[in-house]
């Protein structure tokens, strides 16, 4: 016996769900949501808290600790919030998956070689990198492994790596200068280019904005169609 034939309004319901499934898996991986808008808040107030503020012990903990509270943040909101509603993995491109293999290469490179250039300056008397300098080293060395399993896309890239370079220059006692701050002469180029920064946290608290309104759209839909396959049965 040949199974029943779906009446066509069951089918284009069928199909809306199908997508508004796959909008709903993109918050598993690429769409960030309020993780985003926590992102880029946490980006500004540790570009401008280290450009501004006394680097006190209390505030370099609170620095040094930002990258790993908001990478668990984000998790938690991803798998307990954003996916409420059952998991449902993003399916990723070749195309995605070979640009973040060669970002996460690219930034371990980076990582290696600054690495490799304090142990240079430092030697032979390593010893000088007790404590500071090793928590330097690890901070950096977490970039690469944050872009591999958190970073996922540019803007979360920009920001976390910041994050962590202003973690791991705070560990050894510095922060990245603001332009127009007392202690920015001798470093105008660098306080140019970290403007950068704040910039893309600011495209991220947009962006996950837009994600957060979309996802309540996707929830509402997807309880209607629910409700109305229900009621039909």
């Amino acid at each position: 016996m040949s199974a029943p034939i779906p009446s066509l309004d069951a089918s284009r319901r069928l199909q809306e769900l199908e997508m508004l499934t796959r909008c709903y898996a993109r918050y598993s991986r690429s769409a960030g949501g309020l993780g985003f808008v926590l992102g880029g808040v946490l980006c500004l107030a540790s570009y401008l808290a280290g450009g501004l503020l006394p680097l006190t012990l209390p505030l370099r903990i609170a620095l040094m600790a930002i990258p790993l509270a908001w990478l668990l943040a984000k998790t938690g909101l991803s798998r307990l919030y954003y996916q409420r509603y059952g998991h449902v993995e993003e399916q990723e491109s070749e195309a995605e998956r070979r640009r973040q293999q060669r970002v996460v290469v690219m930034s371990l490179v980076i990582a290696l070689l600054i690495v490799a250039g304090l142990l240079q300056m430092t030697w032979p008397n390593w010893k000088s990198l007790i404590p500071n300098g090793i928590g330097y080293i690890a901070l950096v060395l977490m970039i690469p492994l944050a872009a591999k399993f958190w970073l996922r896309t540019r803007l979360e890239f920009i920001v976390g790596t910041f994050l962590f370079c202003q973690a791991a220059v705070v560990s050894a006692g510095f922060t990245y200068p603001l332009p127009g701050t007392a202690h920015t002469l001798s470093f105008s180029l660098l306080s140019i280019i970290t403007l950068m920064f704040p910039i893309a946290a600011l495209g991220m608290i947009h962006v996950g904005m837009l994600d957060h309104r979309r996802y309540q759209q996707i929830v509402a839909r997807m309880e209607q169609l629910h409700s109305a396959a229900t009621g039909v049965q």
